[in-house]
């Protein structure tokens, strides 16, 4: 793997894209020859609507002492770093607003930022309020406000105005490859929606929407400049700006340029559906960023993995608001590939540190990159399509991120972090405070804060419990207020109890995901198996203490359908075996090695349990581990314990195999015990270990 440099892929990688221009038809004609942007059908925004933040209460023994971590010392450590970073993020609208040139702190994308920590600590602002935390964000708001008065139009990006003020949107001899300027303003309208719902205050919003009109009226088919954003989020975020005004009109009176949302939407289609084609005003960035041909058409995911699985999210989330078959085939199209053939059993994608890249279809080495921010983009694809279609098999891939890929970002103590984090580092894989290009710990607080309105979702018919996370939820349902509660044991047991504490007479689904790891397969596709799975008799269900045989499956939910009424109890157990998991045998990488998992977790091996020489040991087949809970290590862990064999090197190619007590610990935990080697797939066999020698 690469060592990583101050900006690793994150800041020069577009110079080297201009070497794979893609020349396609003229696409303004094509636009025109299409009529413009279709027409969205009424219907709702998704076929499952979730039940937000503020209406979900978490109590949980896993989640709720991280995300008390997260709020108290992840969320001020990031913001005191990005105050202080080479002069300070934040410092940089103070210039604007003071009319300065030159000396922005950090790299163009800093503003964005800083608007997607606003994004992430809004949304535990919502789960918890904070009142310290709140007034510390006000005070950011005013200095973005301050320096977007600065111009008349309300434009706002402080690095093209501090250091190129002739080279708006990457013109004029200026790159959006670098200046990222479509991703700021998209990461702003993310960020001022989601401080409205957690605050109920518009200063934020108002800054946003002057933005949002303004690239409307610059940006889109010719006339207007011909650009699609060199890095996603704008698709969705424009999106979700257009729900957000059709939901809440009132607002639009408040604001202080006129707000037309269907402005917002034609223009997020205009950003998928101008991919892929000549542009005027800009040259095409190829598959690096999903530009090599049109969205709509493309067949596999390709390019930088963490802008890929964003602009697939916007594309699924468009789709789940114009009603277009042609964005819900492609979303799940580049969903399918990216699963079954491009994703790291934790749920990492970016195979390559070249592009933070997808490498080809089953290219997946175990020292690949896996930036954090691939596992969260993928979390977001994920959860978009389960809103979309109601089917679990997303939440099972948005699981195995939570508890693993994405996870692994942040220390135990919520103040050092990780950019990479590949399945195997013979050296460690050491956490860092902070970074040249800090994108991750935003990316992580946006996914983690959003996470209690992930867990229950609900339709016309019923209620979807989504994931398994103790909490309490209050569910509008066909005029009544139903209120849940959900405890569980889980990730470390599989035992989960939904009780309803209140629910008017009336009949209505309650729909309980069974994942894709408890029964009939161990991931959310067939790229990793495990020999020992359970096919049936692994989820067993009761409603007030009498079994349910046979329960009807759906999507990948058990439905109960009944006359709901107060006290009810539903109890759901989930057998949790250690699983031996293989890799599809087109992975050249894993052939011959074992992975283990538990549940939902992803285990690895580290030099801290197993001593310096780990991948001096094999794992046969058969070999028995026994799941042991330890309360005092690593904030409370089940570990797995086991005997393996350790090749040693006797002598001049002469070796031998003695047994060797092992132990494996969650992965999410990895590097938090110092530097020390870590592996995540173990050898079968003697002939694909390194013996160690024996002194």
């Amino acid at each position: 793997m690469k060592a990583l440099q101050p900006y690793a892929g994150c800041f020069n990688i577009w110079a080297r894209i201009m070497k794979n221009i893609y020349v396609g038809i003229n696409f303004g004609m094509l636009w025109f020859s299409m009529g413009g942007p279709s027409e969205a059908t009424a219907q709702p925004a998704n076929q499952l609507t979730p039940v937000p933040i503020q209406s979900v209460t978490i109590e949980d023994s896993f989640w709720s002492p991280k995300r008390k971590v997260w709020q108290e010392v992840t969320i001020p450590d990031c913001f005191d770093k990005f105050e202080k970073d080479r002069g300070g993020a934040l410092n940089n609208f103070d210039r604007v607003r003071d009319g300065k040139l030159d000396g922005h702190a950090g790299p163009p994308w800093y503003d964005g930022l800083i608007y997607e920590m606003i994004r992430g600590s809004s949304d535990f602002l919502a789960a918890h309020p904070d009142a310290a935390l709140e007034r510390r964000i006000d005070g950011y708001i005013a200095r973005i406000a301050a320096a977007q008065d600065r111009d008349t139009n309300g434009y706002l990006n402080t690095w093209t105005q501090l250091e190129h003020p002739n080279q708006r949107w990457g013109l004029n001899g200026g790159n959006d490859g670098s200046q990222h300027e479509m991703y700021n303003v998209g990461a702003l309208c993310e960020a001022a929606v989601h401080y409205y719902q957690a605050t109920g205050k518009t200063s934020l919003l108002e800054v946003a929407v002057k933005l949002a009109n303004y690239t409307c009226d610059q940006i889109g088919p010719a006339p207007k400049y011909e650009l699609v954003p060199n890095h996603a989020i704008a698709e969705e975020a424009f999106g979700n700006l257009y729900l957000f005004f059709g939901e809440h009109p009132e607002l639009k009176r408040q604001m202080p340029v006129t707000v037309d949302e269907r402005r917002y939407l034609d223009l997020a289609q205009y950003w998928v559906e101008a991919r892929g084609h000549r542009r005027k005003d800009q040259p095409s960035y190829g598959a690096y960023n999903q530009d090599h041909q049109p969205v709509l058409a493309q067949a596999s995911i390709e390019g930088h993995a963490v802008r890929a699985a964003l602009l697939a999210a916007g594309v699924s989330a468009l789709a789940g608001i114009n009603g277009r078959e042609d964005y819900r085939a492609a979303a799940i199209r580049l969903w399918e590939n990216m699963n079954d053939k491009k994703t790291y059993i934790t749920g990492g994608i970016g195979a390559t540190a070249e592009g933070e890249a997808f490498a080809k279809d089953y290219l997946l080495p175990n020292d690949g990159y896996l930036e954090t921010c691939g596992a969260v983009g993928a979390a977001f694809f994920d959860r978009n399509l389960n809103l979309l279609t109601g089917d679990a098999r997303y939440l099972d891939a948005l699981e195995r991120e939570l508890y693993n890929g994405a996870l692994a970002g942040v220390s135990l103590a919520g103040d050092t972090y990780t950019y990479v984090n590949p399945l195997e580092a013979a050296n460690g894989n050491s956490r860092w405070a902070w970074h040249g290009c800090p994108c991750c710990p935003p990316m992580f607080l946006k996914l983690m804060g959003a996470m209690p309105g992930y867990i229950y979702s609900r339709d016309k018919t019923g209620i979807d419990v989504n994931l398994f996370v103790g909490s309490k939820a209050n569910v509008p349902l066909a005029g009544q207020t139903v209120r849940l509660r959900q405890t569980t044991g889980y990730p470390w047991n599989g035992d989960v109890t939904i009780t309803i504490d209140s629910a008017e007479a009336g009949e209505f689904d309650l729909r309980l995901r069974i994942p894709g790891w408890a029964q009939g397969r161990a991931s959310p596709d067939d790229l990793y198996q495990a020999s020992n799975r359970p096919l049936s008799d692994a989820v067993h269900l009761q409603v007030n203490g009498k079994p349910v045989e046979k329960p009807e499956i759906s999507h990948g939910y058990a439905v109960l359908r009944r006359r709901w009424k107060t006290g009810d109890v539903v109890q759901m157990t989930l057998d949790m075996p250690v699983q031996l998991i293989t890799a599809n045998p087109n992975v050249e990488a894993d052939k011959s090695w074992i992975a283990l998992m538990r549940g939902p977790i992803v285990y690895c091996f580290e030099g801290a349990d197993n001593g310096a020489g780990i991948q001096n040991l094999i794992i046969p087949p058969g070999t028995d581990f026994t799941p042991e809970y330890r309360r005092n290590l690593l904030g409370g862990v089940t570990v797995l314990n086991g005997i393996a064999t350790a090749v040693l090197e006797t002598g001049k190619n002469q070796v031998t195999s003695v047994p060797f007590k092992v132990t494996a610990t969650p992965y999410y935990a990895n590097a938090n015990r110092g530097t020390c080697p870590m592996q995540v797939w173990m050898p079968e066999s003697e002939q694909t270990a390194k013996p160690q020698r024996q002194e």
